[in-house]
């Protein structure tokens, strides 16, 4: 199941970026055509689900709400290797990065070729994405809130955001996880509940407040 969903992500990835690419993977067309194939990708699960036997449909629901439920050790390896290896390649390109979240004019009159920044670091968030869904399932909002909490509290610097931002959604997962696991015990709710209930009226806060961010 983790190797299937490892797979899922590589190829709804690969759909998204070669149809954004002829925008140069400009945001508001990324954005738009990666809500296009999720209300897609979403559809086709709902339909597998339906016509699928009770038993997987119990265990399929588990797996999109995300849980930790029954996660080992060996489950944490792979999400451990892909983020050593992710800060050390944001370690050594971290101005590069800085530039790229600048805007559209800067990073190419100082030599960097933005269209290709913008996919290496994309595939790079794909492929953490991919291995953390792979090993406990779809746990929502984290990958949103996590970032601009990080960037409200110590700037736009990369240097200092991603780790603070790894420390954030780290303890996002934690509490949704804790909370999931008590609040109606015996029974459990997946930990991605409870971080969508946390991080929803962060982003509708965050929508309302954006506006008045570029008077």
């Amino acid at each position: 199941m983790a190797g299937a969903a490892f797979a899922g992500a590589a190829l709804a990835a690969t759909l998204v970026f070669g149809l954004a690419a002829r925008g140069g993977f400009r945001q508001n067309r990324l954005v738009l055509v990666g809500v296009g194939v999720s209300t897609g990708l979403t559809a086709g699960i709902s339909l597998v689900i339906v016509l699928t036997d009770p038993f997987n449909q119990a265990k399929a629901l588990t797996w999109l709400s995300g849980s930790t439920y029954g996660r080992t050790f060996a489950d944490a390896v792979p999400v451990a290797v892909a983020l050593v290896a992710a800060i050390a390649f944001v370690v050594l390109r971290r101005r590069e990065l800085d530039l790229v979240s600048l805007d559209e004019d800067t990073p190419r009159l100082l030599g960097v070729s933005l269209g290709r920044s913008r996919l290496v670091f994309l595939a790079l968030s794909v492929l953490l994405m991919a291995t953390a869904v792979a090993a406990v399932g779809t746990i929502g909002f984290v990958g949103l809130v996590a970032p601009h909490a990080a960037r409200a509290l110590t700037g736009r610097r990369h240097a200092r955001v991603v780790p603070v931002a790894m420390l954030t959604g780290a303890i996002l997962v934690g509490v949704g996880d804790l909370l999931g696991r008590t609040v109606i015990a015996p029974a459990q709710l997946g930990a991605g509940v409870f971080t969508a209930l946390l991080g929803t009226p962060y982003f509708l806060w965050l929508l309302v407040r954006a506006p008045r961010a570029t008077r």
